[in-house]
């Protein structure tokens, strides 16, 4: 709404761009939608739908290095675990989500570039 009352001919130009090119997405179009519809009532659609798995990604690419996809890999598998081992033998299943919250503060405080980041 803002950016109609600011800007009205951008605002109808990413209209038009976006109408123009939903018949063009083709069938892999077609199965992103249905996926997005299919998980869309186990998450719950609300803005924060993807909070924590994007907290989790932000985790392993600060643990790998922001800069280094092979780093952010292996920091995505170090997350996985460490989650998975702390949350089933000493924090529980309801806080797996603050141990990737304490992994960037302590990949922040440690080495704030990430432990793969090629250094400049």
């Amino acid at each position: 709404m803002r950016a109609v009352a600011q800007n009205p001919e951008s605002s109808r130009l990413v209209a038009f761009a976006w109408a123009g090119c939903s018949p063009r997405l083709g069938a892999r179009g077609r199965r992103r939608a249905v996926a997005g519809m299919m998980i869309a009532p186990i998450v719950y659609l609300d803005p924060n739908m993807m909070g924590g798995i994007l907290l989790y990604a932000f985790a392993a690419a600060l643990l790998g290095g922001i800069d280094s996809p092979g780093g952010a890999v292996i920091g995505g598998f170090v997350v996985g675990v460490l989650e998975n081992v702390l949350g089933a033998y000493v924090i529980g299943n309801d806080l797996k989500l603050s141990v990737a919250l304490g992994l960037i503060i302590g990949v922040l405080l440690v080495r704030p570039s990430g432990f793969f980041a090629r250094c400049t």
